[in-house]
């Protein structure tokens, strides 16, 4: 049989020799070496190298070239190259340059016979005189490329041409994965790569680090494995894992995959990161994130594991799933659970033939509060009154948190006359004033009243005849006030402000503030938040959440925008050579504006500024609610030059694979977050988070809402970049910004 065998190897290789197709068995011998390698691999370049190496002697070339596509950089990297003079080699080259770069751009074989002859070669310097070029493939798009060179012309058959392409097919994959495994390295250990074996570097990095034979034998167990899971090394090698380290229900499930592995490599698992139950010595399961990947040892195939206890991780996961239906401070329902159950409240009274009320009530003079005693007083005042807002109400009541003052409270099943006896109810559990830091503060309020169906059938619709309401209930100083048909025309009031802002943008009266953003490392100042003020001739200063919703409304919105856009770069002139950016807030009615982009870029143009210069932002939840149709207009954006960031980062329900679409540079971390740091574990959990989050997705990260020095530097311990806050500074009038420049320790050239 063996001699048989031996004549038929001796026969294939003299076909080989004669020009027949390459034997399978060479094929396969080769393939082989590429596999060996890439389980032991430090590099991709390793990997890439045996593969070049193997298929010129395959093919009988005289040199053989692999390259990858960098996407960040644009260019085909080279992995490999067999030549021994690297005088005639090209560097990283440009998608459709050269036969490698024709092969990648255009996913197929690429064939020259005389490379002199060549239109497209890419330097004479080259020793070549023929060559093939195939693309590497992953689920039908190009990565990269392999090609082979001879030094003289030739003519290629088909069948070589073929046999190329398969092996491209099959080494691809094997490159990727090495690829991947680096990339896992960086970003998961956060350590430099060193000349280190590849298990020394993840052990380090990871939190456990466990090996099992093919008989489910643990055979490796580290000191971060004893730290996780309670056993000493010496109480568990040996031990079958099933039974040690996985729970009952999962045991049999384990096994079976274990012997399917062995039986036909097929491990759905393997290199890739899964979460799983695991089991700790006292009996507890916990979730890890686990990757497993088959090694040769010795005694034949086993099984390298890597584990992250990702309790903490989980924990986070949930705590921003409520917060996506809850209001970071109060921890109120927000509007958009709200409105879910005011729609189920409409449904249940169409079928009952009941009425439903709605309720909203804001806090009378609570912007003086907050100037006069600062926002971290405002935010305690408004806990307090979340508190009593839910005193006396039914568990079938839904009390809510809009933003800002506001509150709106659901009455399902609830008349005009049980609607005005709560209103006056929650009034009176204000009136009691609430210390703080030792000042006694009376809390007054103003709730207007809607029902359903009477007065609208839908959220939207009875909120604003809510709002109706209540601000009729101000104006005529009764507290509580029903909606009345026709009142809408009160209105024309604020169409008159609507009027008023028109003429403020006309005539100049509209100013920016700014308020500094320090570089938590350099510790300077690099950005000035421009922020619109409106001093009114008759009314004073007014509130910028109540002009911009007025804009929004009134169709003014492109005009404030461009105003501020154009105002903040002519500032920002003053500041480009101390290194100094200026940001803008966007609104979502900008975004969706398809002119948008274009104002942009001749604002820039005008003002005579790089374009980096402007940071640009928008808040997470106006971003989602136009998914699509945004992300066009960011990338537009981006790609005039300007810097995109995220505003109350976490307070949205943005997917992650989403926000990894956007062509942001930063994310700001909401303030509601921020000024709990030192006081809620839960907060400090969500931030660091945050945090790390933002940086394995390459962002920076501000955090907005920085009152004390505390805050500050737990911030600069969690390794976030950007700081702002009235620690710092509060907003400064375009006046004072020079002032604040020249006296400030934070002052100084930016980064």
């Amino acid at each position: 049989m063996s001699q048989t065998a031996d004549r038929s190897s001796q026969r294939e290789d003299e076909a080989a020799r004669n020009g027949a197709a390459v034997s399978p068995r060479r094929l396969l011998g080769a393939l082989r070496e590429v596999a060996l390698v890439a389980t032991r691999a430090h590099t991709p370049s390793e990997v890439a190298l045996v593969a070049a190496t193997q298929v010129a002697r395959l093919l009988e070339c005289d040199d053989a070239v692999v390259r990858w596509w960098n996407a960040k950089r644009d260019r085909l990297e080279l992995l490999a190259d067999t030549r021994p003079d690297r005088s005639g080699r090209a560097g990283d080259i440009a998608s459709g340059e050269g036969a490698v770069g024709i092969a990648f751009a255009s996913a197929s074989p690429v064939i020259v016979e005389d490379y002199a002859r060549w239109a497209h070669q890419v330097s004479s310097s080259i020793a070549v005189g023929s060559g093939v070029a195939v693309p590497l493939l992953l689920q039908d798009s190009a990565v990269g490329a392999l090609a082979i060179y001879s030094r003289q012309s030739r003519r290629y058959k088909e069948t070589e041409v073929q046999l190329l392409l398969l092996f491209a097919a099959q080494v691809a994959p094997v490159i990727e994965a090495a690829l991947l495994r680096i990339t896992s390295q960086r970003e998961t250990n956060r350590v430099e790569a060193s000349d280190r074996q590849l298990r020394d570097m993840l052990d380090a990095a990871l939190d456990a680090h466990i090996v099992m034979d093919r008989h489910g034998r643990i055979t490796e167990w580290n000191a971060q494995a004893e730290a996780m899971f309670g056993w000493r090394r010496d109480e568990v090698v040996g031990k079958e894992l099933a039974d040690t380290l996985i729970p009952p229900a999962l045991r049999d499930a384990h096994r079976t995959a274990l012997g399917h592995y062995l039986t036909t490599g097929d491990g759905p698992i393997l290199n890739r990161r899964v979460e799983l139950e695991a089991l700790r010595k006292n009996g507890i399961t916990f979730p890890v994130e686990l990757t497993v990947a088959p090694i040769g040892t010795a005694e034949g195939p086993a099984f390298s594991a890597f584990l992250r206890d990702i309790s903490e991780r989980r924990q986070v996961d949930e705590q921003l799933r409520r917060l996506a239906l809850h209001d970071a401070l109060t921890g109120l329902p927000n509007r958009i659970l709200l409105y879910d159950r005011a729609e189920q409240a409409f449904e249940v009274a169409k079928r009952s033939k009941s009425s439903v009320a709605l309720l909203l009530m804001d806090l009378d003079g609570f912007k003086d509060i907050n100037d006069a005693y600062g926002h971290h007083v405002g935010d305690v005042l408004l806990q307090e009154v979340a508190i009593r807002l839910r005193t006396g109400l039914r568990a079938s009541d839904t009390v809510a948190r809009l933003g800002g003052d506001e509150f709106a409270i659901l009455l399902p099943d609830s008349d005009e006359t049980r609607a005005l006896a709560m209103a006056k109810m929650l009034r009176v559990a204000l009136d009691t004033p609430i210390t703080i830091e030792g000042v006694r503060m009376p809390i007054a309020s103003s709730v207007g009243i809607s029902l359903f169906p009477a007065h609208g059938e839908d959220p939207l619709t009875l909120l604003r005849r809510a709002d109706i309401a209540m601000y009729a209930a101000k104006r005529r100083g009764a507290g509580v006030a029903l909606y009345e048909e026709g009142s809408d025309l009160e209105g024309a009031a604020r169409l008159g402000l609507a009027s008023d802002l028109r003429d403020a943008l006309k005539e100049g009266q509209l100013r920016l503030s700014f308020q500094p953003v320090i570089d938590l490392r350099a510790d300077r100042v690099c950005i000035m938040e421009a922020l619109a003020r409106w001093e009114h001739p008759r009314l004073g200063q007014v509130a910028p959440t109540e002009f911009i919703a007025l804009a929004e409304r009134t169709g003014l919105m492109s005009q404030l925008s461009s105003w501020a856009l154009k105002a903040a770069l002519n500032k920002s002139r003053e500041w480009a050579q101390r290194g100094i950016a200026v940001a803008v807030n966007m609104a979502v009615s900008d975004l969706s504006d398809s002119a948008f982009p274009d104002r942009v870029r001749a604002a820039v143009e005008e003002a005579g500024v790089a374009p980096a210069v402007l940071h640009l932002e928008v808040t997470e939840s106006g971003v989602m609610s136009e998914p699509e149709r945004i992300l066009t207009c960011l990338e537009r954006l981006r790609d005039i030059g300007v810097r995109l960031a995220i505003d109350d980062f976490g307070t949205g329900s943005s997917s992650l694979a989403y926000l990894h679409r956007l062509p942001i540079h930063a994310c700001k971390i909401d303030r509601s977050f921020v000024r709990r740091l030192t006081t809620e574990a839960s907060s400090v959990a969500i931030v660091r988070a945050t945090i790390e989050l933002a940086h394995a997705l390459e962002l920076r990260v501000i955090a907005e809402g920085v009152e004390d020095a505390e805050t500050l530097e737990v911030l600069r311990g969690m390794g976030c970049d950007l700081a702002q806050g009235y620690f710092i500074s509060e907003p400064l009038a375009d006046s004072a910004t020079e002032a604040w420049l020249a006296a400030s320790s934070w002052a100084g050239a930016g980064t």
